[in-house]
Protein backbone atom coordinates (compact mmCIF):
# COMPACT_ATOMS: atom_id res chain seq x y z
CA UNK A 1 0.00 0.00 0.00
CA UNK A 2 1.38 3.42 -0.91
CA UNK A 3 0.02 6.49 0.84
CA UNK A 4 0.36 9.66 -1.22
CA UNK A 5 1.20 12.74 0.83
CA UNK A 6 0.08 16.24 -0.14
CA UNK A 7 1.65 19.66 0.15
CA UNK A 8 0.67 21.87 3.06
CA UNK A 9 -0.89 24.36 0.70
CA UNK A 10 -3.25 21.86 -0.86
CA UNK A 11 -5.68 19.29 0.47
CA UNK A 12 -8.70 17.22 -0.31
CA UNK A 13 -10.76 19.79 1.55
CA UNK A 14 -11.54 21.76 -1.58
CA UNK A 15 -13.37 18.73 -2.99
CA UNK A 16 -15.61 18.51 0.03
CA UNK A 17 -16.20 22.25 0.11
CA UNK A 18 -17.38 22.17 -3.47
CA UNK A 19 -19.44 19.04 -3.13
CA UNK A 20 -21.00 19.59 0.29
CA UNK A 21 -20.59 23.31 0.97
CA UNK A 22 -19.21 22.33 4.40
CA UNK A 23 -16.58 24.33 6.31
CA UNK A 24 -13.69 21.91 5.73
CA UNK A 25 -10.35 23.69 6.21
CA UNK A 26 -7.38 23.62 3.87
CA UNK A 27 -4.00 22.52 5.24
CA UNK A 28 -1.45 25.28 4.94
CA UNK A 29 0.20 24.84 8.34
CA UNK A 30 1.78 21.82 9.99
CA UNK A 31 4.05 20.85 12.82
CA UNK A 32 6.56 18.95 10.70
CA UNK A 33 9.57 20.64 9.16
CA UNK A 34 10.06 20.84 5.40
CA UNK A 35 11.01 17.67 3.58
CA UNK A 36 14.49 17.08 2.23
CA UNK A 37 15.92 15.80 -1.04
CA UNK A 38 19.47 14.66 -1.73
CA UNK A 39 20.92 13.68 -5.08
CA UNK A 40 23.70 11.40 -6.25
CA UNK A 41 25.01 9.98 -9.48
CA UNK A 42 26.84 6.71 -10.10
CA UNK A 43 28.33 4.76 -12.99
CA UNK A 44 28.12 1.02 -13.37
CA UNK A 45 31.79 0.72 -14.39
CA UNK A 46 35.04 2.55 -13.81
CA UNK A 47 36.63 1.37 -17.07
CA UNK A 48 35.17 0.70 -20.50
CA UNK A 49 36.64 -0.06 -23.91
CA UNK A 50 36.73 2.50 -26.69
CA UNK A 51 33.19 2.48 -28.07
CA UNK A 52 31.89 0.61 -25.02
CA UNK A 53 28.89 1.32 -22.80
CA UNK A 54 28.43 2.23 -19.14
CA UNK A 55 25.21 2.12 -17.06
CA UNK A 56 24.36 5.43 -15.40
CA UNK A 57 22.12 5.92 -12.35
CA UNK A 58 20.84 9.27 -11.08
CA UNK A 59 19.34 8.90 -7.60
CA UNK A 60 17.07 11.08 -5.47
CA UNK A 61 16.87 10.24 -1.76
CA UNK A 62 13.79 11.98 -0.38
CA UNK A 63 12.56 12.37 3.17
CA UNK A 64 9.27 13.82 4.28
CA UNK A 65 9.19 16.49 6.97
CA UNK A 66 8.13 14.02 9.62
CA UNK A 67 10.91 11.61 8.65
CA UNK A 68 13.53 14.23 9.34
CA UNK A 69 11.78 15.92 12.28
CA UNK A 70 10.30 13.38 14.74
CA UNK A 71 6.74 14.01 15.93
CA UNK A 72 4.66 12.41 18.68
CA UNK A 73 1.02 12.18 17.57
CA UNK A 74 -1.93 11.45 19.85
CA UNK A 75 -5.23 10.41 18.27
CA UNK A 76 -8.07 11.40 20.63
CA UNK A 77 -11.23 9.67 19.32
CA UNK A 78 -14.90 10.00 20.33
CA UNK A 79 -16.56 6.65 21.23
CA UNK A 80 -19.66 8.10 22.90
CA UNK A 81 -23.05 6.53 22.25
CA UNK A 82 -23.83 8.99 19.45
CA UNK A 83 -20.95 7.50 17.40
CA UNK A 84 -22.69 4.13 16.96
CA UNK A 85 -23.61 4.86 13.36
CA UNK A 86 -20.20 6.33 12.53
CA UNK A 87 -17.80 4.14 14.51
CA UNK A 88 -16.98 1.94 11.49
CA UNK A 89 -16.12 4.90 9.28
CA UNK A 90 -14.04 6.40 12.11
CA UNK A 91 -12.05 3.19 12.49
CA UNK A 92 -11.31 3.05 8.74
CA UNK A 93 -10.34 6.72 8.57
CA UNK A 94 -8.19 6.65 11.72
CA UNK A 95 -6.32 3.53 10.60
CA UNK A 96 -5.62 5.17 7.21
CA UNK A 97 -4.14 8.09 9.12
CA UNK A 98 -1.85 5.69 11.03
CA UNK A 99 -0.72 4.19 7.71
CA UNK A 100 0.12 7.65 6.36
CA UNK A 101 2.36 8.30 9.36
CA UNK A 102 3.86 4.80 9.19
CA UNK A 103 4.88 5.08 5.53
CA UNK A 104 5.94 8.71 5.66
CA UNK A 105 8.56 8.12 8.35
CA UNK A 106 10.68 5.63 6.37
CA UNK A 107 9.04 5.16 2.97
CA UNK A 108 7.74 1.70 3.86
CA UNK A 109 4.32 0.63 5.10
CA UNK A 110 5.65 -1.95 7.55
CA UNK A 111 3.79 -1.38 10.81
CA UNK A 112 6.67 0.68 12.23
CA UNK A 113 6.65 4.43 12.79
CA UNK A 114 10.32 5.10 12.15
CA UNK A 115 12.99 7.76 12.66
CA UNK A 116 11.94 8.69 16.20
CA UNK A 117 8.28 9.56 15.59
CA UNK A 118 5.56 7.82 17.64
CA UNK A 119 1.78 7.48 17.67
CA UNK A 120 -0.74 6.76 20.44
CA UNK A 121 -4.51 6.40 20.83
CA UNK A 122 -6.82 7.86 23.51
CA UNK A 123 -10.58 7.34 23.32
CA UNK A 124 -13.32 9.01 25.32
CA UNK A 125 -16.99 8.80 26.33
CA UNK A 126 -18.00 9.49 29.97
CA UNK A 127 -14.26 9.43 30.68
CA UNK A 128 -11.05 8.91 28.70
CA UNK A 129 -8.75 5.88 28.39
CA UNK A 130 -5.28 5.32 26.98
CA UNK A 131 -5.92 2.58 24.43
CA UNK A 132 -2.41 2.59 22.90
CA UNK A 133 0.47 4.40 24.59
CA UNK A 134 2.79 6.46 22.42
CA UNK A 135 5.10 4.06 20.56
CA UNK A 136 6.57 3.24 17.17
CA UNK A 137 4.19 0.27 16.88
CA UNK A 138 1.69 1.34 14.21
CA UNK A 139 -0.04 -2.02 14.31
CA UNK A 140 -0.73 -1.63 18.03
CA UNK A 141 -2.38 1.72 17.36
CA UNK A 142 -4.57 0.22 14.64
CA UNK A 143 -5.51 -2.70 16.89
CA UNK A 144 -6.59 -0.25 19.57
CA UNK A 145 -8.69 1.66 17.02
CA UNK A 146 -10.36 -1.55 15.86
CA UNK A 147 -11.35 -2.33 19.47
CA UNK A 148 -13.41 0.87 19.96
CA UNK A 149 -17.09 0.51 20.91
CA UNK A 150 -19.60 3.38 21.02
CA UNK A 151 -21.52 4.05 24.27
CA UNK A 152 -21.90 6.67 27.00
CA UNK A 153 -21.68 10.46 27.20
CA UNK A 154 -19.10 12.94 25.93
CA UNK A 155 -16.34 14.25 28.21
CA UNK A 156 -14.10 16.49 26.10
CA UNK A 157 -12.10 17.86 29.01
CA UNK A 158 -11.03 14.37 30.12
CA UNK A 159 -10.21 13.51 26.50
CA UNK A 160 -7.87 16.47 25.99
CA UNK A 161 -6.27 16.18 29.44
CA UNK A 162 -5.58 12.46 28.97
CA UNK A 163 -4.13 13.00 25.50
CA UNK A 164 -1.92 15.83 26.74
CA UNK A 165 -0.72 13.71 29.66
CA UNK A 166 0.59 11.21 27.14
CA UNK A 167 2.32 13.92 25.09
CA UNK A 168 3.78 15.59 28.16
CA UNK A 169 5.69 12.42 28.93
CA UNK A 170 6.99 11.96 25.41
CA UNK A 171 10.51 12.49 24.04
CA UNK A 172 11.46 16.09 24.86
CA UNK A 173 12.85 16.82 21.40
CA UNK A 174 9.82 15.54 19.52
CA UNK A 175 7.13 17.92 18.30
CA UNK A 176 3.68 17.25 19.80
CA UNK A 177 0.44 16.90 17.84
CA UNK A 178 -3.05 16.07 19.08
CA UNK A 179 -5.89 15.18 16.69
CA UNK A 180 -9.27 15.21 18.49
CA UNK A 181 -12.33 13.93 16.67
CA UNK A 182 -15.88 14.34 18.10
CA UNK A 183 -19.48 14.29 16.89
CA UNK A 184 -21.18 16.12 19.73
CA UNK A 185 -21.17 18.73 22.43
CA UNK A 186 -19.81 18.23 25.94
CA UNK A 187 -22.30 16.27 28.05
CA UNK A 188 -20.03 15.09 30.89
CA UNK A 189 -17.42 17.02 32.83
CA UNK A 190 -16.32 20.64 32.69
CA UNK A 191 -15.72 22.90 29.72
CA UNK A 192 -12.76 21.55 27.76
CA UNK A 193 -11.34 24.97 26.82
CA UNK A 194 -9.02 25.26 29.87
CA UNK A 195 -7.58 21.78 29.19
CA UNK A 196 -7.00 22.71 25.52
CA UNK A 197 -5.39 26.02 26.46
CA UNK A 198 -3.03 24.24 28.85
CA UNK A 199 -2.06 21.73 26.16
CA UNK A 200 -1.35 24.48 23.62
CA UNK A 201 0.62 26.43 26.18
CA UNK A 202 2.77 23.32 26.69
CA UNK A 203 3.61 23.32 22.97
CA UNK A 204 1.08 20.87 21.59
CA UNK A 205 -0.45 21.62 18.18
CA UNK A 206 -4.16 20.63 18.20
CA UNK A 207 -6.20 19.68 15.14
CA UNK A 208 -9.96 19.31 15.58
CA UNK A 209 -12.51 17.32 13.55
CA UNK A 210 -16.24 17.92 13.93
CA UNK A 211 -18.56 15.23 12.59
CA UNK A 212 -22.11 16.13 11.68
CA UNK A 213 -23.98 18.70 13.80
CA UNK A 214 -21.42 19.95 16.29
CA UNK A 215 -20.67 23.15 18.11
CA UNK A 216 -18.03 24.39 15.66
CA UNK A 217 -17.19 27.40 17.83
CA UNK A 218 -16.42 25.13 20.77
CA UNK A 219 -14.01 22.95 18.75
CA UNK A 220 -12.34 25.99 17.15
CA UNK A 221 -11.63 27.24 20.64
CA UNK A 222 -9.67 24.10 21.36
CA UNK A 223 -7.59 24.04 18.17
CA UNK A 224 -4.36 25.83 17.40
CA UNK A 225 -4.65 29.09 15.53
CA UNK A 226 -5.31 29.76 12.78
CA UNK A 227 -8.61 27.87 12.82
CA UNK A 228 -8.62 27.77 9.01
CA UNK A 229 -5.72 25.34 9.05
CA UNK A 230 -6.58 23.33 12.16
CA UNK A 231 -10.38 22.90 12.25
CA UNK A 232 -12.18 20.45 9.92
CA UNK A 233 -15.81 19.52 9.52
CA UNK A 234 -17.01 16.24 8.06
CA UNK A 235 -20.72 16.60 7.25
CA UNK A 236 -21.12 12.80 7.34
CA UNK A 237 -19.06 9.71 8.28
CA UNK A 238 -18.25 9.19 4.58
CA UNK A 239 -16.02 12.28 4.66
CA UNK A 240 -13.94 11.17 7.67
CA UNK A 241 -11.45 9.29 5.47
CA UNK A 242 -10.56 12.39 3.44
CA UNK A 243 -10.43 14.62 6.51
CA UNK A 244 -7.95 12.31 8.28
CA UNK A 245 -5.87 12.07 5.07
CA UNK A 246 -5.78 15.86 4.83
CA UNK A 247 -4.53 16.19 8.41
CA UNK A 248 -2.02 13.40 7.83
CA UNK A 249 -0.68 15.24 4.78
CA UNK A 250 -0.41 18.45 6.78
CA UNK A 251 1.62 16.73 9.49
CA UNK A 252 3.82 14.70 7.15
CA UNK A 253 4.83 17.44 4.65
CA UNK A 254 6.07 15.81 1.41
CA UNK A 255 9.77 15.83 0.57
CA UNK A 256 9.13 17.77 -2.64
CA UNK A 257 6.51 18.42 -5.29
CA UNK A 258 6.73 19.42 -8.92
CA UNK A 259 10.17 17.84 -9.28
CA UNK A 260 12.15 18.24 -12.52
CA UNK A 261 15.61 16.81 -13.13
CA UNK A 262 17.37 17.73 -16.39
CA UNK A 263 20.33 15.45 -17.10
CA UNK A 264 22.63 16.51 -19.93
CA UNK A 265 24.91 13.76 -21.21
CA UNK A 266 28.32 14.56 -22.71
CA UNK A 267 28.47 14.65 -26.54
CA UNK A 268 31.14 11.95 -26.32
CA UNK A 269 28.33 9.48 -25.61
CA UNK A 270 24.95 8.46 -26.96
CA UNK A 271 22.00 7.71 -24.67
CA UNK A 272 19.70 4.69 -24.71
CA UNK A 273 17.30 2.82 -22.45
CA UNK A 274 16.29 5.74 -20.24
CA UNK A 275 13.85 4.64 -17.50
CA UNK A 276 12.58 6.13 -14.24
CA UNK A 277 11.48 4.20 -11.15
CA UNK A 278 8.96 6.96 -10.47
CA UNK A 279 7.55 9.72 -12.64
CA UNK A 280 8.33 9.96 -16.33
CA UNK A 281 11.39 10.67 -18.47
CA UNK A 282 11.54 12.38 -21.86
CA UNK A 283 14.60 12.29 -24.11
CA UNK A 284 15.73 14.94 -26.56
CA UNK A 285 19.04 13.79 -28.09
CA UNK A 286 21.49 13.80 -25.15
CA UNK A 287 19.18 15.59 -22.73
CA UNK A 288 16.89 13.66 -20.38
CA UNK A 289 14.08 15.43 -18.52
CA UNK A 290 12.77 13.50 -15.51
CA UNK A 291 9.57 14.75 -13.88
CA UNK A 292 7.96 13.60 -10.63
CA UNK A 293 4.77 15.07 -9.22
CA UNK A 294 5.62 14.36 -5.57
CA UNK A 295 8.30 12.75 -3.43
CA UNK A 296 7.71 11.29 0.00
CA UNK A 297 10.20 9.27 2.05
CA UNK A 298 11.64 7.16 -0.73
CA UNK A 299 14.58 6.57 -3.04
CA UNK A 300 13.90 6.94 -6.75
CA UNK A 301 16.19 6.48 -9.72
CA UNK A 302 16.70 7.48 -13.32
CA UNK A 303 18.75 4.91 -15.23
CA UNK A 304 20.14 4.84 -18.76
CA UNK A 305 23.04 3.51 -20.80
CA UNK A 306 25.74 5.81 -22.15
CA UNK A 307 27.65 4.45 -25.16
CA UNK A 308 30.99 5.99 -26.04
CA UNK A 309 31.59 7.44 -29.52
CA UNK A 310 35.09 6.32 -30.63
CA UNK A 311 35.53 9.33 -32.91
CA UNK A 312 35.56 11.62 -29.88
CA UNK A 313 38.59 9.97 -28.30
CA UNK A 314 39.07 8.30 -24.95
CA UNK A 315 40.57 9.19 -21.60
CA UNK A 316 38.98 10.14 -18.29
CA UNK A 317 35.51 11.28 -19.31
CA UNK A 318 32.58 12.76 -17.40
CA UNK A 319 29.48 11.01 -18.72
CA UNK A 320 26.78 13.45 -17.62
CA UNK A 321 28.52 16.43 -16.07
CA UNK A 322 25.40 18.60 -15.83
CA UNK A 323 22.38 17.51 -13.79
CA UNK A 324 19.97 20.31 -12.82
CA UNK A 325 17.27 19.88 -10.15
CA UNK A 326 14.24 22.06 -9.44
CA UNK A 327 11.06 21.63 -7.39
CA UNK A 328 8.18 23.73 -6.12
CA UNK A 329 9.74 24.07 -2.67
CA UNK A 330 13.02 25.46 -3.97
CA UNK A 331 15.27 22.70 -2.68
CA UNK A 332 18.88 22.92 -3.81
CA UNK A 333 20.13 19.48 -4.83
CA UNK A 334 23.64 18.81 -6.12
CA UNK A 335 25.02 15.72 -7.75
CA UNK A 336 28.52 14.28 -7.88
CA UNK A 337 30.35 13.92 -11.16
CA UNK A 338 31.93 10.44 -11.42
CA UNK A 339 34.09 9.74 -14.45
CA UNK A 340 34.77 6.65 -16.53
CA UNK A 341 38.12 5.62 -17.99
CA UNK A 342 37.61 5.00 -21.71
CA UNK A 343 40.50 2.77 -22.72
CA UNK A 344 41.80 1.50 -26.05
CA UNK A 345 41.23 4.57 -28.24
CA UNK A 346 44.40 5.27 -30.23
CA UNK A 347 45.66 8.60 -28.90
CA UNK A 348 49.43 8.86 -29.34
CA UNK A 349 52.29 7.51 -31.45
CA UNK A 350 55.95 7.22 -30.51
CA UNK A 351 58.54 6.36 -33.16
CA UNK A 352 61.91 5.06 -31.98
CA UNK A 353 64.82 5.49 -32.07
CA UNK A 354 64.45 9.23 -31.72
CA UNK A 355 67.85 9.82 -33.31
CA UNK A 356 70.46 7.46 -34.64
CA UNK A 357 73.78 7.82 -36.43
CA UNK A 358 75.02 5.09 -38.74
CA UNK A 359 78.05 4.59 -40.95
CA UNK A 360 76.85 4.44 -44.52
CA UNK A 361 79.51 1.83 -45.07
CA UNK A 362 79.21 -0.93 -47.57
CA UNK A 363 76.24 -1.34 -49.93
CA UNK A 364 73.07 -2.90 -48.49
CA UNK A 365 72.74 -0.73 -45.37
CA UNK A 366 69.16 -0.39 -43.98
CA UNK A 367 67.50 1.49 -41.17
CA UNK A 368 64.54 0.31 -39.06
CA UNK A 369 62.23 2.40 -36.90
CA UNK A 370 59.46 1.11 -34.63
CA UNK A 371 56.20 2.95 -34.01
CA UNK A 372 54.19 2.30 -30.85
CA UNK A 373 50.55 3.42 -30.72
CA UNK A 374 49.03 3.94 -27.26
CA UNK A 375 45.76 5.08 -25.73
CA UNK A 376 45.23 7.98 -23.32
CA UNK A 377 46.57 5.85 -20.47
CA UNK A 378 49.75 4.74 -22.26
CA UNK A 379 48.48 1.22 -22.97
CA UNK A 380 49.26 -0.32 -26.39
CA UNK A 381 46.55 -0.26 -29.05
CA UNK A 382 46.60 -3.16 -31.56
CA UNK A 383 45.30 -3.24 -35.16
CA UNK A 384 46.01 0.44 -35.83
CA UNK A 385 47.17 1.29 -39.36
CA UNK A 386 50.39 3.30 -39.38
CA UNK A 387 51.90 5.02 -42.44
CA UNK A 388 55.61 5.80 -42.66
CA UNK A 389 57.48 8.16 -44.94
CA UNK A 390 60.92 9.69 -45.22
CA UNK A 391 60.07 13.37 -45.50
CA UNK A 392 63.52 14.77 -46.21
CA UNK A 393 67.13 13.71 -46.51
CA UNK A 394 69.09 11.41 -48.80
CA UNK A 395 66.30 8.81 -48.75
CA UNK A 396 63.34 11.20 -49.12
CA UNK A 397 60.32 9.55 -50.71
CA UNK A 398 60.72 6.12 -49.12
CA UNK A 399 57.38 4.93 -47.69
CA UNK A 400 55.85 1.99 -45.87
CA UNK A 401 52.86 0.97 -43.77
CA UNK A 402 51.52 -1.70 -41.48
CA UNK A 403 49.15 -2.48 -38.62
CA UNK A 404 50.21 -2.52 -34.99
CA UNK A 405 50.64 -5.87 -33.26
CA UNK A 406 49.11 -6.94 -29.97
CA UNK A 407 51.95 -5.02 -28.34
CA UNK A 408 50.89 -1.88 -30.23
CA UNK A 409 54.05 -1.84 -32.39
CA UNK A 410 54.86 -1.89 -36.10
CA UNK A 411 58.26 -1.64 -37.88
CA UNK A 412 59.40 0.26 -40.97
CA UNK A 413 62.67 -0.67 -42.69
CA UNK A 414 64.13 1.12 -45.70
CA UNK A 415 67.40 0.72 -47.64
CA UNK A 416 70.02 3.45 -47.64
CA UNK A 417 71.04 5.23 -50.82
CA UNK A 418 74.66 4.35 -51.56
CA UNK A 419 77.52 6.65 -52.42
CA UNK A 420 77.92 10.31 -51.63
CA UNK A 421 74.24 10.89 -52.33
CA UNK A 422 73.41 8.67 -49.37
CA UNK A 423 75.09 10.96 -46.84
CA UNK A 424 72.93 13.30 -44.77
CA UNK A 425 70.03 13.35 -42.32
CA UNK A 426 66.72 11.62 -42.98
CA UNK A 427 63.52 12.90 -41.33
CA UNK A 428 61.22 9.91 -40.83
CA UNK A 429 57.57 10.29 -39.93
CA UNK A 430 55.08 7.74 -38.59
CA UNK A 431 51.35 8.60 -38.53
CA UNK A 432 47.99 7.07 -37.76
CA UNK A 433 44.57 8.55 -38.39
CA UNK A 434 42.66 9.34 -35.20
CA UNK A 435 39.06 8.12 -35.13
CA UNK A 436 38.03 11.76 -35.37
CA UNK A 437 39.80 12.08 -38.72
CA UNK A 438 42.97 14.00 -37.83
CA UNK A 439 46.48 12.68 -38.31
CA UNK A 440 48.60 11.97 -35.24
CA UNK A 441 52.32 11.81 -36.10
CA UNK A 442 55.81 11.57 -34.66
CA UNK A 443 59.08 12.46 -36.42
CA UNK A 444 62.53 10.98 -35.82
CA UNK A 445 65.97 11.56 -37.36
CA UNK A 446 68.55 9.29 -38.98
CA UNK A 447 72.07 10.51 -39.81
CA UNK A 448 73.98 8.64 -42.50
CA UNK A 449 77.67 9.47 -42.09
CA UNK A 450 81.08 8.50 -43.45
CA UNK A 451 83.86 8.45 -40.89
CA UNK A 452 86.05 5.78 -42.47
CA UNK A 453 89.17 6.99 -44.36
CA UNK A 454 90.15 5.58 -47.72
CA UNK A 455 92.44 2.59 -48.04
CA UNK A 456 95.68 3.74 -49.75
CA UNK A 457 98.38 1.73 -51.52
CA UNK A 458 101.67 2.73 -53.17
CA UNK A 459 102.84 -0.09 -55.41
CA UNK A 460 105.85 -0.28 -57.76
CA UNK A 461 104.93 0.02 -61.40
CA UNK A 462 106.59 -0.25 -64.77
CA UNK A 463 109.36 1.92 -66.16
CA UNK A 464 107.99 3.28 -69.43
CA UNK A 465 111.47 2.93 -70.91
CA UNK A 466 112.24 -0.47 -69.49
CA UNK A 467 109.20 -2.70 -69.98
CA UNK A 468 105.87 -3.31 -68.38
CA UNK A 469 107.10 -5.34 -65.42
CA UNK A 470 108.53 -3.30 -62.58
CA UNK A 471 111.90 -4.49 -61.34
CA UNK A 472 111.98 -6.22 -58.00
CA UNK A 473 113.97 -3.50 -56.28
CA UNK A 474 112.26 -0.71 -58.18
CA UNK A 475 115.50 1.17 -58.35
CA UNK A 476 113.95 3.45 -60.96
CA UNK A 477 111.28 4.76 -58.45
CA UNK A 478 108.12 4.26 -60.48
CA UNK A 479 104.94 3.81 -58.44
CA UNK A 480 101.15 3.58 -58.98
CA UNK A 481 99.03 5.25 -56.29
CA UNK A 482 95.56 3.87 -55.45
CA UNK A 483 92.78 4.70 -52.98
CA UNK A 484 89.46 2.97 -52.37
CA UNK A 485 86.56 4.22 -50.18
CA UNK A 486 83.22 2.62 -49.23
CA UNK A 487 81.36 5.85 -49.96
CA UNK A 488 83.45 8.19 -52.07
CA UNK A 489 84.13 6.71 -55.52
CA UNK A 490 86.92 9.19 -56.14
CA UNK A 491 89.01 9.86 -53.05
CA UNK A 492 92.04 12.09 -53.52
CA UNK A 493 95.66 11.06 -52.98
CA UNK A 494 98.44 13.26 -51.64
CA UNK A 495 102.21 12.80 -51.58
CA UNK A 496 104.09 14.46 -48.73
CA UNK A 497 107.85 14.73 -48.19
CA UNK A 498 109.18 13.11 -45.07
CA UNK A 499 112.08 15.58 -45.04
CA UNK A 500 110.17 18.79 -45.79
CA UNK A 501 106.73 20.35 -45.60
CA UNK A 502 106.07 19.83 -49.29
CA UNK A 503 102.80 18.14 -50.25
CA UNK A 504 101.73 17.30 -53.81
CA UNK A 505 98.26 16.32 -54.97
CA UNK A 506 95.49 15.57 -54.89
CA UNK A 507 95.70 12.84 -57.41
CA UNK A 508 92.97 10.43 -58.49
CA UNK A 509 93.33 6.77 -57.73
CA UNK A 510 95.52 5.04 -60.35
CA UNK A 511 97.95 7.93 -60.72
CA UNK A 512 101.46 6.82 -61.78
CA UNK A 513 104.45 8.77 -60.49
CA UNK A 514 108.24 8.81 -60.77
CA UNK A 515 109.80 9.53 -57.38
CA UNK A 516 113.24 11.07 -57.13
CA UNK A 517 115.05 11.56 -53.82
CA UNK A 518 117.44 14.53 -53.90
CA UNK A 519 118.30 15.80 -50.42
CA UNK A 520 119.82 19.01 -51.75
CA UNK A 521 117.10 19.81 -54.26
CA UNK A 522 113.93 21.82 -53.88
CA UNK A 523 110.90 19.50 -53.78
CA UNK A 524 108.93 19.84 -57.01
CA UNK A 525 106.33 18.22 -59.28
CA UNK A 526 106.68 17.97 -63.07
CA UNK A 527 104.70 16.14 -65.77
CA UNK A 528 105.88 12.62 -66.34
CA UNK A 529 106.95 10.81 -69.50
CA UNK A 530 104.83 8.23 -71.28
CA UNK A 531 102.19 6.72 -69.04
CA UNK A 532 103.82 8.27 -65.99
CA UNK A 533 101.58 11.10 -64.82
CA UNK A 534 103.99 13.00 -62.62
CA UNK A 535 107.70 13.25 -61.72
CA UNK A 536 107.97 14.22 -58.07
CA UNK A 537 111.29 15.21 -56.50
CA UNK A 538 111.55 15.01 -52.71
CA UNK A 539 114.24 15.56 -50.12
CA UNK A 540 113.20 12.48 -48.18
CA UNK A 541 110.86 9.53 -48.59
CA UNK A 542 107.29 9.83 -49.95
CA UNK A 543 104.41 9.55 -47.46
CA UNK A 544 101.18 8.91 -49.39
CA UNK A 545 97.74 9.40 -47.84
CA UNK A 546 94.16 9.65 -49.09
CA UNK A 547 91.29 12.05 -48.25
CA UNK A 548 87.65 11.30 -49.12
CA UNK A 549 84.80 13.75 -49.73
CA UNK A 550 83.84 13.66 -46.04
CA UNK A 551 87.35 14.81 -45.09
CA UNK A 552 88.46 11.47 -43.69
CA UNK A 553 92.25 11.21 -43.97
CA UNK A 554 94.02 7.87 -44.08
CA UNK A 555 97.26 7.05 -42.31
CA UNK A 556 100.27 7.66 -44.56
CA UNK A 557 101.80 4.85 -46.57
CA UNK A 558 105.54 5.01 -47.26
CA UNK A 559 106.82 4.86 -50.82
CA UNK A 560 110.56 4.34 -50.47
CA UNK A 561 112.41 6.49 -52.94
CA UNK A 562 115.50 4.86 -54.43
CA UNK A 563 118.79 6.61 -53.74
CA UNK A 564 120.18 8.92 -56.38
CA UNK A 565 122.07 7.20 -59.23
CA UNK A 566 125.68 6.39 -58.50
Amino acid sequence: MHITTRRRACGVTAILLAALAAPLATTTGAVAADGTVAGSKSLGATDIACGGSVPVTVTLDAQTGIAGNPVDIELVLDRSGSMQGAIGALKTAAKSFVDIIDEATDGTLDGVVANGSRIGVVSFADGATVDAPLSSNANAAKTAIDALNASGGTNHSAAISTGQAQLAGSVPGNDKVMVIMTDGQTTVGPDASPAAAAAKAAGTEIFGIGLGSVDAAEIRDWTTDPDATHYYEAPSPAQLQEVFEAIGAAIVVPAATGVTVVDTVSPQFTVSGAAASKGSVAQNANQLTWTISELSTETVTLTFTATHLPATGGGVLAVNPTVAYTDAEGHVVTFGNPTVNVRGCAAAIDVEPETEINELGTPGQTHTVTATVTDDFGAPVPNTAVDFSVLAGPNAGATGNGNTSAAGTVDFTYPATQGLAGLGQDTIRGCFTHAGGQLVCDDVLKDWVDTTPPVVTCEPTNNPGGGNVPPADNEDGFFILSATDAVDPDPQLFVSDSASSAVFGGFPSGTKIKLVQAPGATPNQKPGVGDIDWRITLKGDALVYGVDASGNKSAPVSCLVPPPPK
